[in-house]
């Protein structure tokens, strides 16, 4: 069984998760090693493998992490899953609520109130698809003692995908309070906005 390793240490978002996913391509079986040195890319990489039908582990390795992907053939997501990585075909009517900051407008406490009304009114459209991307300040909203949780565990259970930028969190040093959603990376989040109906930012 050929084997391919990537060394992503050091490489910036979204490089790791494009490097695998162009080494699962490629045609054939084998094993896809990719060294990692933070929680964020293991992450990210395991998910694209995952969604990409292959089997995944990650391993703790010197100066972070291994994560061995195996391709199958013929591999294809379990059935029933929601690939974070799915495709979206262009027009297909999906809004995507963009927030940059953890509140609304320029004023914090007006801002508050006014970000949690339209969080709240977004339960009531009658949107079938519908994606929350959190950048910067906007990462806040979804860690712990956020006064938007609630609004935001009422989307996610109706069907909500909540995606959280996992740079951004680490740059906060926030990683480990995000309460909901998917830790995500720039490749996932560009594929959000570009095949989405509508972008919508706050």
């Amino acid at each position: 069984m050929d084997t391919k390793e990537i060394d992503a240490r050091g490489l910036a978002c979204p490089q790791p998760v494009v490097l695998a996913g162009k080494a699962i391509d490629e045609p054939g079986e084998g094993e896809i090693i990719v060294l990692v040195d933070s929680e964020t890319p293991r992450d990210n990489v395991m998910r694209l493998a995952t969604s990409r039908g292959c089997a995944a582990r990650a391993e703790t390795a010197a100066e972070g992490f291994r994560v061995v992907i195996r391709k199958q053939p013929g591999a294809r997501p379990a059935a029933g899953e929601c690939s974070a990585y799915e495709t979206i075909a262009e027009g297909s009517g999906e809004i995507v609520y963009l927030f940059d900051s953890d509140y609304v407008g320029s004023n914090r406490d007006l801002g508050k109130v006014l970000t949690n009304g339209f969080l709240n009114a977004a339960l009531a459209l009658p949107h079938t698809r519908c994606t929350i991307i959190l950048i910067s300040n906007g990462v806040r909203l979804a860690t712990q003692g956020s006064y938007a949780l609630e609004v935001l565990e009422k989307l996610a259970a109706q069907g909500f995908r909540i995606l959280i930028c996992g740079t951004c969190l680490d740059f906060f040093k926030i990683r480990g309070e995000v309460q909901l959603g998917t830790i995500s990376n720039a490749l996932e989040i560009m594929q959000a906005m570009t095949g989405s109906g509508k972008v919508i930012t706050f």
